[in-house]
């Protein structure tokens, strides 16, 4: 038998850096939540690797499925708005896509608004062309287009409140039922209210979707979105889909939007006030003919607004004068010094855009002469009021001078 004896090896510096523990994190406690970043999520033994999981539930069996900081900040968006599941993914639009792909298959019908989000038409057309999904659209202002529109095969009622570029308010309570008493699900891209301004779930609806990347991120430097739920069935497919899909968000995103939301109630009614006061002014200019603002009691829907919402964002849109260009529309957002010309808001800087509509909307802006100017959008930001004022003003004037 031999007497050798084996002597404990000395492990690599390598594998020591590899293998060393971190130390221990009792006693120690925070306001931030730690980004937990990782690929490959350790298990404790191979029964637990092989075990069945429930993608409902906390699933910690690989980075992409999800980590404590996602399902943290998951938590956080559903408390806020009400809802029993939610998830995050890599965008607002991303959001929207995942809700269409779990309720609609080959054959079935998808029924949105006329005003609804540009890339959500364009989203529309490509599963019709690619996957033979019908779509067609309806007049939000109009609950009876709503029923018009419902067909036998509708499984999907999209709304959006309000509606993009022009902030008409649909009577959501009556969208909800109609969709309800034909057996569709339906759904809201609730990112203008930020999940605090407007409460989808006490009116029935099966999902709401927000673009993270406005308020609740508040600082213009991330990209994502969330789908919230209280329909758990529902919930599943979409679920489903997403791990289909493998979509996922970093970590170090989702810390960020998770130090937004400390301040975003705060942030939210500031910039609404900025907004409202700004909105006001515009009013007054005889450049201007008409504001399209929710809490302006000519807003179509302003009654559905009062009845339903219990605060306002800090975008809307301005109708110039119909003797205006789109050459000078251009200029006038040329012209101003403080704002940037960009696409999104809910950051602290203020943006401006010309933006276009189709005829059939063009039409319900126009004049007594059936005629309507060109139409420039406003996300007002954290800057004193009457700074910005002072620089929509002088754009004004000098293209009125030119």
């Amino acid at each position: 038998m031999s007497t050798f004896k084996h002597k404990p090896a000395v492990r690599g510096q390598s594998t020591e850096i590899i293998h060393s523990k971190p130390v221990s994190s009792a006693g120690f406690s925070a306001l931030p939540v730690p980004v937990y970043r990782g690929s490959s999520t350790f298990f404790d033994n191979t029964a637990a690797q092989r075990a069945t999981v429930n993608p409902l539930g906390l699933d910690y069996s690989y980075g992409l499925h999800g980590n404590p900081t996602q399902y943290t900040l998951a938590k956080k968006l559903a408390e806020i708005e009400g809802a029993t599941h939610a998830l995050v993914c890599p965008s607002g639009l991303t959001g929207i896509a995942l809700v269409a792909q779990a309720c609609l298959k080959s054959g079935d019908h998808w029924l949105i608004p006329e005003n609804v989000y540009g890339p959500v038409q364009a989203l529309a057309r490509s599963l019709h062309v690619d996957y033979g999904v019908e779509f067609s659209e309806y007049d939000p202002c109009n609950a009876s287009s709503v029923a018009e529109g419902l067909r036998t095969n509708t499984t999907l009622v999209w709304t959006e409140a309000p509606g993009s570029l022009t902030f008409e308010v649909p009577d959501l309570q009556v969208i909800v039922a109609l969709a309800k008493t034909h057996g569709a699900r339906t759904g809201i891209d609730n990112t203008w209210a930020a999940g605090i301004a407007y409460k989808p779930f006490e009116h029935g609806f099966d999902f709401s979707v927000q673009a993270l990347t406005k308020y609740q991120c508040g600082h213009a430097d991330v990209l994502m979105g969330a789908v919230l739920s209280n329909n758990t069935r529902a919930f599943a497919d979409v679920e489903r889909k997403n791990r289909v899909l493998g979509l996922g968000v970093s970590p170090a995103d989702c810390d960020l939007v998770l130090r937004g939301l400390l301040t975003l109630p705060l942030r939210y009614k500031q910039q609404a006030e900025n907004g409202l006061v700004v909105a006001k002014a515009l009013q007054q200019h005889p450049a201007i003919a008409r504001v399209l603002h929710p809490e302006f009691a000519e807003c179509p829907g302003h009654e559905f607004y009062k009845r339903d919402f219990h605060g306002f964002a800090s975008i809307f849109s301005v109708v110039l004068n119909p003797e205006f260009t789109d050459e000078q529309a251009c200029a006038v957002i040329d012209n101003l010094k403080l704002f940037k010309i960009a696409y999104s808001w809910g950051g602290p800087e203020s943006l401006g855009l010309v933006v276009n509509i189709p005829d059939s909307r063009r039409r319900h802006l126009a004049d007594e002469d059936g005629r309507c100017g060109p139409i420039l959008r406003l996300a007002i930001g954290l800057e004193e009021p009457a700074d910005l004022i002072a620089d929509l003003m002088q754009a004004l004037d000098t293209t009125n001078r030119a």
